[in-house]
Protein backbone atom coordinates (compact mmCIF):
# COMPACT_ATOMS: atom_id res chain seq x y z
CA UNK A 1 0.00 0.00 0.00
CA UNK A 2 1.21 3.29 -1.22
CA UNK A 3 1.09 6.57 -0.12
CA UNK A 4 -2.00 7.61 -2.88
CA UNK A 5 -3.72 4.38 -1.03
CA UNK A 6 -3.58 6.04 2.45
CA UNK A 7 -5.24 9.12 1.48
CA UNK A 8 -7.78 7.34 -0.12
CA UNK A 9 -8.10 5.34 3.04
CA UNK A 10 -8.20 8.99 4.71
CA UNK A 11 -10.41 10.75 2.76
CA UNK A 12 -12.77 7.26 3.30
CA UNK A 13 -12.56 7.41 7.06
CA UNK A 14 -13.60 11.04 7.08
CA UNK A 15 -16.84 10.65 4.13
CA UNK A 16 -17.33 6.84 2.71
CA UNK A 17 -19.95 8.18 0.92
CA UNK A 18 -18.27 10.87 -1.07
CA UNK A 19 -17.48 10.19 -4.43
CA UNK A 20 -14.88 8.52 -6.36
CA UNK A 21 -14.49 10.66 -9.00
CA UNK A 22 -14.02 13.51 -6.57
CA UNK A 23 -11.43 11.65 -4.49
CA UNK A 24 -9.89 10.91 -8.06
CA UNK A 25 -9.30 14.55 -8.94
CA UNK A 26 -8.37 15.88 -5.73
CA UNK A 27 -5.12 13.86 -5.53
CA UNK A 28 -5.04 14.06 -9.06
CA UNK A 29 -5.26 10.37 -10.53
CA UNK A 30 -7.32 8.87 -13.07
CA UNK A 31 -10.92 7.76 -12.37
CA UNK A 32 -9.79 4.04 -13.68
CA UNK A 33 -6.44 4.18 -10.84
CA UNK A 34 -9.03 5.14 -8.50
CA UNK A 35 -11.40 2.49 -9.17
CA UNK A 36 -8.63 -0.18 -9.55
CA UNK A 37 -7.30 1.26 -5.63
CA UNK A 38 -10.53 0.94 -3.82
CA UNK A 39 -11.60 -2.79 -5.40
CA UNK A 40 -8.19 -3.43 -4.12
CA UNK A 41 -8.20 -2.21 -0.97
CA UNK A 42 -11.40 -3.70 -0.67
CA UNK A 43 -10.18 -7.43 -1.98
CA UNK A 44 -7.32 -7.36 0.64
CA UNK A 45 -9.88 -6.86 3.46
CA UNK A 46 -8.53 -3.45 4.45
CA UNK A 47 -12.21 -1.86 4.67
CA UNK A 48 -14.13 -4.83 5.63
CA UNK A 49 -17.71 -3.05 6.02
CA UNK A 50 -19.44 -0.41 6.88
CA UNK A 51 -20.76 0.67 10.60
CA UNK A 52 -23.93 3.10 10.69
CA UNK A 53 -23.64 5.20 14.28
CA UNK A 54 -26.82 7.27 15.41
CA UNK A 55 -26.69 9.97 18.08
CA UNK A 56 -28.95 9.00 20.90
CA UNK A 57 -30.70 12.52 20.39
CA UNK A 58 -32.57 11.16 17.02
CA UNK A 59 -34.45 9.18 19.48
CA UNK A 60 -34.75 11.63 22.41
CA UNK A 61 -32.51 9.24 24.34
CA UNK A 62 -28.99 9.86 26.30
CA UNK A 63 -25.42 8.46 25.86
CA UNK A 64 -22.81 7.50 28.21
CA UNK A 65 -18.93 6.04 27.61
CA UNK A 66 -17.29 4.18 30.26
CA UNK A 67 -13.94 2.87 30.07
CA UNK A 68 -12.10 -0.23 31.94
CA UNK A 69 -8.47 -1.04 32.08
CA UNK A 70 -8.70 -5.35 32.67
CA UNK A 71 -8.40 -8.29 30.57
CA UNK A 72 -12.66 -8.71 31.23
CA UNK A 73 -15.32 -8.79 28.47
CA UNK A 74 -18.05 -7.47 28.50
CA UNK A 75 -21.04 -9.55 27.45
CA UNK A 76 -24.11 -7.33 27.20
CA UNK A 77 -25.98 -5.29 24.07
CA UNK A 78 -23.73 -1.77 23.49
CA UNK A 79 -23.56 0.79 20.76
CA UNK A 80 -20.11 0.81 20.29
CA UNK A 81 -16.85 -0.77 21.58
CA UNK A 82 -13.69 1.32 21.52
CA UNK A 83 -10.15 -1.38 22.14
CA UNK A 84 -6.89 0.76 22.95
CA UNK A 85 -3.27 -0.80 23.37
CA UNK A 86 -3.38 1.03 26.78
CA UNK A 87 -5.74 -2.43 27.54
CA UNK A 88 -8.48 -0.03 28.01
CA UNK A 89 -11.67 -1.03 26.22
CA UNK A 90 -14.40 2.34 26.32
CA UNK A 91 -18.08 0.91 25.81
CA UNK A 92 -20.80 3.55 24.76
CA UNK A 93 -24.50 2.99 25.25
CA UNK A 94 -27.38 4.73 25.08
CA UNK A 95 -30.92 5.05 26.44
CA UNK A 96 -33.02 6.98 29.22
CA UNK A 97 -31.28 7.60 32.74
CA UNK A 98 -32.63 4.86 34.35
CA UNK A 99 -31.71 2.44 31.84
CA UNK A 100 -28.37 4.19 31.71
CA UNK A 101 -28.09 3.99 35.95
CA UNK A 102 -28.78 0.54 35.67
CA UNK A 103 -26.67 -0.83 32.52
CA UNK A 104 -23.64 1.07 34.40
CA UNK A 105 -24.53 -0.66 37.37
CA UNK A 106 -24.19 -3.81 35.66
CA UNK A 107 -21.13 -2.92 33.74
CA UNK A 108 -19.58 -2.25 37.37
CA UNK A 109 -20.93 -5.35 38.58
CA UNK A 110 -19.21 -6.84 35.76
CA UNK A 111 -16.05 -5.11 35.05
CA UNK A 112 -15.03 -3.31 37.90
CA UNK A 113 -14.75 0.57 38.78
CA UNK A 114 -14.25 2.80 35.44
CA UNK A 115 -11.73 4.28 34.74
CA UNK A 116 -13.44 6.87 33.18
CA UNK A 117 -16.79 8.07 32.49
CA UNK A 118 -18.23 10.91 29.57
CA UNK A 119 -21.71 11.73 29.50
CA UNK A 120 -22.74 13.69 27.23
CA UNK A 121 -25.39 16.38 27.72
CA UNK A 122 -28.21 16.02 25.70
CA UNK A 123 -27.71 17.54 22.44
CA UNK A 124 -30.05 19.64 20.90
CA UNK A 125 -28.68 22.45 18.82
CA UNK A 126 -29.52 21.10 15.63
CA UNK A 127 -30.86 17.42 16.37
CA UNK A 128 -34.23 17.91 15.12
CA UNK A 129 -34.78 15.42 12.67
CA UNK A 130 -37.92 14.74 9.57
CA UNK A 131 -39.94 11.75 9.56
CA UNK A 132 -37.72 11.13 6.19
CA UNK A 133 -34.74 12.02 8.15
CA UNK A 134 -35.85 8.88 10.22
CA UNK A 135 -36.56 6.72 7.13
CA UNK A 136 -33.42 7.52 5.24
CA UNK A 137 -31.61 6.34 8.94
CA UNK A 138 -33.61 3.03 8.56
CA UNK A 139 -32.36 2.00 5.07
CA UNK A 140 -29.08 3.13 5.88
CA UNK A 141 -29.31 0.63 8.90
CA UNK A 142 -29.07 -2.10 6.26
CA UNK A 143 -26.95 -0.44 4.26
CA UNK A 144 -24.83 2.45 4.97
CA UNK A 145 -23.54 2.42 1.67
CA UNK A 146 -26.64 2.27 0.01
CA UNK A 147 -26.53 5.26 -3.26
CA UNK A 148 -28.92 7.87 -2.97
CA UNK A 149 -30.91 6.86 -6.47
CA UNK A 150 -31.60 3.26 -4.75
CA UNK A 151 -33.14 5.12 -1.11
CA UNK A 152 -34.85 7.52 -3.59
CA UNK A 153 -36.77 4.91 -5.31
CA UNK A 154 -37.86 3.17 -2.04
CA UNK A 155 -38.81 6.17 -0.34
CA UNK A 156 -39.82 7.85 -3.27
CA UNK A 157 -38.40 10.92 -3.39
CA UNK A 158 -35.75 12.76 -5.81
CA UNK A 159 -32.17 11.51 -5.46
CA UNK A 160 -30.99 15.28 -4.36
CA UNK A 161 -33.20 15.43 -1.89
CA UNK A 162 -31.68 11.93 -0.33
CA UNK A 163 -28.31 13.43 -0.50
CA UNK A 164 -28.84 16.63 1.31
CA UNK A 165 -30.54 15.16 3.99
CA UNK A 166 -27.80 12.75 4.64
CA UNK A 167 -25.31 15.38 4.05
CA UNK A 168 -27.27 17.72 6.50
CA UNK A 169 -27.13 14.78 9.37
CA UNK A 170 -24.11 14.15 8.86
CA UNK A 171 -22.80 17.52 9.53
CA UNK A 172 -25.09 18.20 12.61
CA UNK A 173 -23.07 14.78 13.77
CA UNK A 174 -26.84 12.77 14.12
CA UNK A 175 -25.66 10.00 12.28
CA UNK A 176 -21.55 9.03 11.36
CA UNK A 177 -20.29 6.50 8.40
CA UNK A 178 -18.01 4.75 9.46
CA UNK A 179 -15.45 2.17 7.86
CA UNK A 180 -14.00 -0.85 9.68
CA UNK A 181 -10.39 -1.02 9.25
CA UNK A 182 -8.44 -4.44 9.46
CA UNK A 183 -5.42 -1.96 11.38
CA UNK A 184 -3.24 -5.30 10.80
CA UNK A 185 -2.80 -4.55 7.19
CA UNK A 186 -2.07 -0.93 7.22
CA UNK A 187 0.73 1.41 8.60
CA UNK A 188 -1.67 4.44 10.23
CA UNK A 189 -2.41 5.26 13.71
CA UNK A 190 -5.96 5.93 15.06
CA UNK A 191 -6.01 7.93 17.96
CA UNK A 192 -8.73 7.73 20.75
CA UNK A 193 -8.78 11.47 22.11
CA UNK A 194 -10.64 12.54 25.14
CA UNK A 195 -10.62 16.19 25.97
CA UNK A 196 -12.33 18.67 27.72
CA UNK A 197 -12.05 21.36 25.17
CA UNK A 198 -13.29 19.65 22.19
CA UNK A 199 -14.44 22.94 19.90
CA UNK A 200 -10.45 24.28 20.03
CA UNK A 201 -9.53 20.48 19.62
CA UNK A 202 -11.24 19.77 16.54
CA UNK A 203 -9.56 22.10 14.30
CA UNK A 204 -6.16 20.61 15.09
CA UNK A 205 -7.77 17.49 14.10
CA UNK A 206 -7.84 17.47 10.32
CA UNK A 207 -8.70 13.90 10.12
CA UNK A 208 -11.12 12.66 12.48
CA UNK A 209 -13.49 10.42 11.36
CA UNK A 210 -15.54 10.08 14.82
CA UNK A 211 -16.77 13.18 16.90
CA UNK A 212 -19.05 13.39 20.05
CA UNK A 213 -19.03 16.16 22.08
CA UNK A 214 -21.43 18.54 24.14
CA UNK A 215 -19.14 21.36 23.81
CA UNK A 216 -17.95 20.97 26.86
CA UNK A 217 -15.92 17.59 26.21
CA UNK A 218 -15.93 15.30 23.84
CA UNK A 219 -14.47 11.97 21.95
CA UNK A 220 -12.59 11.69 18.72
CA UNK A 221 -11.02 9.21 16.92
CA UNK A 222 -8.42 10.69 14.76
CA UNK A 223 -6.28 8.68 12.02
CA UNK A 224 -2.24 9.68 11.48
CA UNK A 225 -0.33 8.32 8.93
CA UNK A 226 2.50 7.23 11.55
CA UNK A 227 3.46 6.85 15.01
CA UNK A 228 5.60 10.03 14.62
CA UNK A 229 3.01 11.91 13.20
CA UNK A 230 0.65 10.49 16.05
CA UNK A 231 3.20 11.49 18.62
CA UNK A 232 3.47 15.06 17.08
CA UNK A 233 -0.32 15.69 16.95
CA UNK A 234 -0.45 14.47 21.06
CA UNK A 235 1.86 17.01 22.00
CA UNK A 236 0.45 19.55 19.81
CA UNK A 237 -3.03 19.11 21.70
CA UNK A 238 -1.77 18.84 24.98
CA UNK A 239 -0.52 22.18 25.20
CA UNK A 240 -3.82 23.37 24.53
CA UNK A 241 -5.83 20.76 26.96
CA UNK A 242 -3.10 19.74 29.72
CA UNK A 243 -5.70 17.46 30.71
CA UNK A 244 -6.62 15.41 27.74
CA UNK A 245 -6.57 11.67 27.55
CA UNK A 246 -4.89 9.81 24.32
CA UNK A 247 -5.18 6.41 23.53
CA UNK A 248 -3.91 4.36 21.06
CA UNK A 249 -6.65 2.60 19.18
CA UNK A 250 -6.47 -1.54 17.54
CA UNK A 251 -10.06 -2.22 16.78
CA UNK A 252 -13.80 -0.51 17.09
CA UNK A 253 -16.50 -1.22 16.24
CA UNK A 254 -19.98 0.97 16.42
CA UNK A 255 -23.43 -1.09 16.71
CA UNK A 256 -25.92 1.50 16.26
Amino acid sequence: MDYTDSRIIFRLLKNPRESLSSIASDLDISAQDMNYRVKKIKEDGIIKRYMLHVNPAVYGKNSLYLAFQNDKTYGGSVSSIIKCLEKIVVYGFSGTEDELHQRKKDMEDSLGTPVMEYRPKVFTGNSSVSPLDLQIINVLRNDPMKKSPDISRILDVKSSTVEKRIDRLRENKLISIIPKLDLSKINIVILGIFTTRPETIEEELEESFFVINDRVSGISLSIEKDIYSANSIIQKIKKIDKNIETMVIYDYDFFE
